[in-house]
């Protein structure tokens, strides 16, 4: 990760939601002091109740699709955790202050991706090759044979998918005119895929803005 971007200036990279999260969680429980911590009724509020509310938070800043949103919900954090400023400020200067441009929706879907939003597909690709592997210690012969190998059982498990598109009919595409030359012709994700876009332009209309291209992009 370090030579990333020595080695390959003009990539776009993501960093693993999972653990940015689980550090933002971490952070959380730790700097949050809430035994003192009382409701308007005078109750006694749980630690897990107030981690539970900031990580919701949280997730909407992730997931926000819009810079709009994205303001928003940063506002929405502030306000839940204007008591805590220290757990504020880091979350703003290590992530959304440096690193938001690789891990939050709305600037990863400007880079076309073609659906790896996250770094999960690479993980269990990584973790699918170490079982092929027979040592860490094996030579470059043996870990390119057991390379070879995963990738053909990929291959024979794609190709077996696209033979499922071309056999098997989903009851929703039938008897639906726009996509009857379609059918058995492409795999069933594209269909899925195409789906989508209909589902969105019916809902824009004529108003193009409404869109955002969202396929297009990614």
């Amino acid at each position: 990760m370090n030579v990333l971007d020595t080695v390959f200036p003009d990539a776009s990279t993501l960093l693993c939601e999972y653990h940015i999260e689980s550090s933002v969680r971490e952070k959380c429980m730790k700097d949050y002091k809430v035994k003192d911590l009382k409701s308007k009724d005078g109750k006694e509020i749980k630690s897990s109740e107030v981690v539970k509310r900031v990580m919701v938070v949280w997730e909407a800043i992730v997931n926000s699709v819009t810079k709009e949103l994205y303001i928003d919900n940063c506002n929405r954090l502030k306000v839940v955790c204007y008591t805590f400023p220290k757990f504020l400020e880091y979350v703003e200067t290590t992530i959304l202050g440096s690193v938001k441009e690789k891990v939050l929706k709305f600037w990863i879907n400007q880079v076309m991706h073609m659906g790896n939003n996250i770094t999960n597909r690479v993980e269990s690709a990584q973790n699918r090759l170490k079982k092929y592997m027979t040592s860490s210690m094996s030579d470059l012969s043996i870990n390119r044979k057991s390379v070879h190998n995963m990738l053909e059982l990929q291959h024979t498990r794609i190709h077996a998918l696209f033979q499922t598109s071309m056999i098997m009919l989903e009851h929703g595409f039938k008897g639906k005119l726009l996509w009857y030359r379609l059918i058995r012709n492409i795999s069933r994700n594209t269909l899925h895929y195409l789906v989508d876009e209909d589902d969105r332009a019916v809902g824009c209309g004529l108003d193009k803005s409404m869109c955002g291209c969202f396929i297009f992009f990614t």
